[in-house]
């Protein structure tokens, strides 16, 4: 059966969904698209899918069976409850909610409705991640990690300015890209916690570094550095060091030399497990709420620091 999909918000991310849905998936159909702004809904003005600039007219299409939210982190929450209490089934761009009370909304909303709260974490996709998890049988082999998520905000963001906009962005770093790396170690990792952070922020307030100290319940040790000041391109990549003496390292951008490219495979990966959730009933956001709960904890942890 295919998939009806409209996507929320026609940002910096949203091409990635739009090649894997009109190129790559024969499963899902993309019908809708949403935008304020009409320059960037001109590209699909001549084709068969339905432009719009309200989100609350794209909810009112019957023939749309799930959204992605694809807007900045401050408006995920509004919309998604929005789209879950329309009937439709909801894809969103990390992090989910800018707060643990909001995060638990959605997850309580998407029980009642039984529909699927889904959430883009797209590192745990990665070619190189998948098969270096296969090096190792269990957490328990498992040492120390340490994980690297460096950029330069200003070339990821384009136009999107609001990721440097605290209020929008829910901070910066730790906010935006801490749910990614928190996603991709407890895919493997299990339930982690923070014990320590030292956060840097610029003149603005925005959190552009940030080291961060966790554990699991295994006895393994976790850290995370994350930059948004990176002058060297990207680094995205994960060290893990085994019991045995052996490291695996992960880089997860091996290969893709054009900017941002690693990210189409990925994305492509994010729809298919999409489709296969709502079949089976049984994600209401859970995962989303747990990367929440880590941002929450990480700038908690700056705070009772100092």
């Amino acid at each position: 059966m295919i998939m009806k999909v409209g996507i929320i918000g026609m940002g910096v991310i949203s091409k990635f969904y739009v090649d894997a849905l009109k190129n790559k998936l024969k499963s899902h159909e993309l019908v809708a698209v949403c935008d304020l702004n009409m320059e960037r809904l001109k590209p699909f003005n001549n084709s068969e899918i339905f432009c719009f600039t309200n989100y609350h007219d794209l909810l009112a299409q019957k023939d749309i069976d799930a959204v992605i939210v694809n807007v900045p982190n401050d408006k995920h929450f509004e919309i998604c409850r929005d789209a879950l209490l329309a009937g439709k089934h909801v894809c969103c761009e990390k992090p989910m909610t800018l707060t643990l009370d909001e995060a638990n909304q959605l997850v309580a909303i998407s029980r009642e409705t039984n529909l699927t709260l889904f959430t883009a974490f797209h590192r745990r996709y990665n070619i190189h991640f998948v098969k270096a998890l296969k090096e190792f049988g269990s957490i328990s082999e498992i040492k120390s990690v340490h994980a690297n998520y460096l950029e330069l905000i200003e070339e990821h963001a384009g136009h999107d300015k609001w990721y440097l906009q605290p209020e929008r962005c829910g901070g910066g770093c730790v906010a935006d890209n801490g749910p990614n790396v928190f996603d991709t170690l407890s895919f493997f990792l299990g339930k982690m916690v923070v014990t320590s952070a030292n956060i840097t922020r610029d003149e603005h307030n925005v959190d552009v570094k940030s080291s961060m100290n966790l554990k699991n319940d295994y006895g393994v040790t976790i850290s995370v550095d994350l930059d948004w000041t990176y002058q060297q391109g990207e680094k995205k990549d994960i060290y893990i060091t085994l019991k045995d003496g052996r490291e695996i390292y992960i880089d997860m951008l091996k290969d893709f030399t054009e900017f941002k490219s690693s990210l189409y495979h990925e994305y492509e990966e994010i729809l298919i497990d999409f489709k296969k959730q709502i079949e089976s009933g049984c994600c209401h956001g859970e995962e989303g709420l747990d990367a929440v709960r880590l941002v929450q904890e990480t700038y908690e942890a700056e705070v009772s620091k100092v």
